[in-house]
């Protein structure tokens, strides 16, 4: 289940992603440092870049949403949306693409109309955000504000591990601005430990558990035949043959070995999110892969070893004669 949560949250972000944040504040902009340093990125992969700014949008829906702004140099990755002929448009999920809606920044009033964001803008946007020309909020803007690059890298580019050391170096080298770099590399990393760690894992726990169900069902077909220990020795005095009731003891327990350890494992899964719920742990993982697994064949497997190994006593006491069987 931790696998499968980790891959899911390196196939969201994007195992050849890169996002990088750096926040920009008044006093760099009144400085007049750069605030654009990575935009070489783009040689590397489709690069979007735009401003978060440090205040919010109050619409006329009654909710309030993040701003953001973008000049002619993130015209490239704002395509997608700027096609729509609007400058001034409303990234949201909420709403039908198409509405209008008016908003209000710090008495400016604006209004924009409703689009649906890309896959990859849900990485960067988590509620509604309001994108507008940087042109129309300059003292906003010179308060500081957040600069995002997020590089969807090309195969022949260099790796994300290289791109990131590159990133670092310009940072200490200039040591201007606090930057945040994310990627999917270090969970790629772990995921790939722990993958390793759990390959073994699964096969001695499903050796161990196997083992066990085997010893237990192997003493209780052992215990079962001595209480009907008695009924195969009259049958065996009626003429039937040893070989036929050694193949009815086995194909006996093997049946009911199998649909025990089938139904306990149907009904695990069936009440999975319950059970985890109580357990207070998160449950949410791919049933059949979870329970239906290799493992769960190798678990069968073992116990159906452990009825036929359980066996053997059973033919070896069929072998007595019926008169010492009966006394």
């Amino acid at each position: 289940m931790q696998i499968d949560k980790l891959r899911s949250e390196v196939d969201r972000f994007g195992l050849d992603n890169l996002l990088v944040i750096e926040t920009v504040t008044s006093q760099d902009v009144s400085q007049g440092i750069p605030t654009d340093r990575f935009r070489s990125l783009h040689k590397w992969g489709k690069l979007f870049t735009v401003r978060k700014m440090l205040t919010s949008a109050r619409g006329s829906n009654g909710e309030n949403a993040q701003v953001v702004t973008y000049s002619d140099d993130d015209f490239k990755g704002l395509l997608p949306y700027l096609k729509s002929k609007h400058d001034i448009f409303l990234l949201t999920t909420k709403y039908p693409e198409g509405l209008v809606f008016d908003y209000d920044i710090e008495g400016q009033s604006f209004t924009c109309i409703a689009l649906h964001p890309e896959q990859k803008i849900t990485q960067l946007i988590q509620e509604d955000t309001l994108f507008l020309p940087a042109s129309y909020l300059p003292e906003i803007q010179a308060r500081g504000f957040s600069m995002i690059y997020y590089l969807e890298r090309e195969a022949h580019s260099p790796s994300i591990e290289i791109l990131t050391k590159g990133i670092q170096s310009v940072i200490k080298a200039d040591g201007n601005g606090k930057v945040d770099i994310n990627s999917a590399a270090p969970i790629k990393k772990k995921l790939d430990n722990l993958e390793r760690q759990q390959n073994s894992m699964r096969v001695w726990l499903a050796a161990i558990m196997g083992g066990a169900i085997a010893l237990i069902y192997g003493v209780l077909s052992i215990l079962e035949f001595r209480q009907s220990m008695y009924i195969s020795a009259l049958l065996k005095s009626f003429g039937v043959p040893k070989l036929m009731l050694g193949i009815r003891s086995i194909v006996e327990n093997l049946i009911i070995v199998n649909i025990v350890t089938v139904s306990l494992i149907y009904v695990l899964s069936k009440y999975h999110s319950i059970i985890f719920k109580a357990l207070k742990v998160s449950g949410d993982a791919d049933i059949d892969s979870l329970y239906w697994g290799q493992e769960t064949l190798w678990i069968l497997a073992a116990a159906n070893i452990g009825v036929i190994i359980s066996s053997i006593p059973v033919f070896h006491a069929l072998n007595k004669q019926v008169g010492n069987i009966l006394e």
